[in-house]
């Protein structure tokens, strides 16, 4: 017990402390739960993404042969940009997702 606390608190005191307490309580529950939407959202958004450069590839590999060597070159660099772009956007969005959750453990 601290020396400062007062030994007695009122009824008055006891139900402010208890509504902030259920308030906080209900303000994290809340930025938890917005914070695994926003986390599942980004998973939906970026495998949407994936699903349409997969969609690319195939279309690419299928009609590879009609290509040039440097048109070749130049779309499987393409390829493995937007795939780093994929993968980036997932990884900066999870550590946007883990930080938050962290911060609501402390």
């Amino acid at each position: 017990m601290d020396m400062t606390e007062p030994l007695y608190k009122s009824n008055k005191q006891k139900k402010l402390e208890e509504r902030k307490a259920v308030q906080l309580e209900t303000l994290f529950k809340k930025r938890k739960h917005e914070a695994e939407e926003r986390w599942v959202n980004v998973q939906v958004k970026a495998a949407g993404f994936q699903s349409v450069l997969d969609y690319a590839v195939e279309q690419y590999e299928q009609h590879k042969n009609e290509l040039d060597e440097e048109m070749i070159t130049k779309t499987e660099e393409m390829i493995k940009e937007r795939q780093k772009e994929i993968e980036t956007y997932l990884m900066t969005e999870k550590d946007i997702y883990l930080a938050a959750m962290g911060t609501m453990a402390d």
